[in-house]
């Protein structure tokens, strides 16, 4: 296994010093550039052009993807062209509030789509399996930012039950269990919204693999030697039927860190994904990068963690 996981990781190593390099020059390509964004109307040229020398934005673009990749080697992710932050400290801020909210989702929908897809592969055709069908149209169909608009306007603006947005109130130095109940009524409204969205596919993906399985002759063999069906469901279909589901939960690791942008900023939630959206808007290169190559790492790794996960699931799994 481990020349497998050297030879992954050097593959890995290579795209991702590729989607750096592309990262780093689209970005770099886009209209305008950071200073433009923060330009005193009272600046002269002179001084505009000595501020973006400051901060190296005259020089060609190789020099600056070199300069920055090099700092990032030594372990500096740089600083902010915003606020002149560092963004390591702006990750580390922004980091909490977006574990609190993707996990928290994740897990939900791990839970909802496993028990609704199995018992809907189990029961095909019937009534529960239909209205599991609807719920599947319903995440796929319905987009985020007009889910989460609806939620805030039916359950924050008409019913006044929830707050409708940010991660904690303003204002009433809440502490201890009083903190705590008031963050998990602010992350209601966005926990249900990443949940139906990532519900649909996971459910989907549940419900075919697992009734595959049962359709397969060992399942008809151990039901013909009178094998109950609960075991027949746990212990032979559940286990190669959730095979495939491993990769697009291995991959949905970096959402973990990323955030959701969508749902962070409808909800002005102070998470990863409303600081590359600012960070774009701002064109603040330094930001934005990091955020993106260090998605890019975890998609890497959750891509290898699905593919040694597989081995350990179904030990017909090799590696050479």
């Amino acid at each position: 296994m481990l020349p497998y996981v050297a030879r992954r990781t050097l593959q890995g190593a290579v795209l991702l010093l590729l989607v750096s390099f592309l990262s780093f020059a689209v970005m770099n390509m886009a209209p305008g550039n950071a200073m433009q964004t923060f330009i005193n109307p009272r600046m002269s040229p002179t001084e505009i052009a000595r501020a973006e020398a400051a901060l190296g934005l005259d020089k060609p673009l190789p020099v600056q993807y070199v300069g920055w990749l090099g700092s990032l080697v030594q372990g500096n992710l740089g600083y902010s062209v915003r606020n002149g932050q560092s963004v390591s400290a702006l990750i580390g801020q922004r980091l909490g509030p977006t574990l609190l909210l993707n996990v928290t989702a994740f897990v939900l929908v791990v839970i909802i789509a496993l028990v609704i897809g199995v018992y809907s592969a189990a029961r095909p055709y019937s009534l529960f399996d239909y209205l599991a069908t609807a719920l599947v149209f319903a995440g796929i169909s319905i987009p985020s930012f007009f889910f989460g608009l609806s939620l805030i306007y039916i359950f924050a603006v008409q019913l006044g039950w929830l707050p409708t947005s940010g991660f904690e109130s303003y204002g009433k130095n809440l502490s201890g269990p009083a903190l705590w109940a008031d963050r998990a009524a602010h992350m209601v409204l966005p926990v249900a919204v990443l949940t139906l969205t990532g519900i649909a596919a996971i459910l989907r993906h549940v419900r075919s693999s697992v009734g595959e399985a049962l359709r397969q002759d060992y399942v008809r063999t151990a039901r013909g030697k009178g094998v109950s069906e609960m075991q027949v469901l746990t212990k032979h279909a559940l286990r190669n039927g959730l095979i495939p589901v491993i990769t697009m939960l291995g991959l949905s690791l970096p959402s973990f860190f990323a955030g959701s942008v969508i749902t962070e900023t409808i909800f002005a939630w102070p998470g990863m994904g409303r600081l590359l959206v600012d960070s774009v808007f701002a064109r603040d290169y330094p930001v934005a990068m990091s955020i993106n190559l260090i998605t890019a790492v975890l998609v890497v790794l959750g891509s290898l963690f699905a593919d040694l996960l597989y081995g350990v699931v179904d030990p017909r799994v090799r590696y050479e």
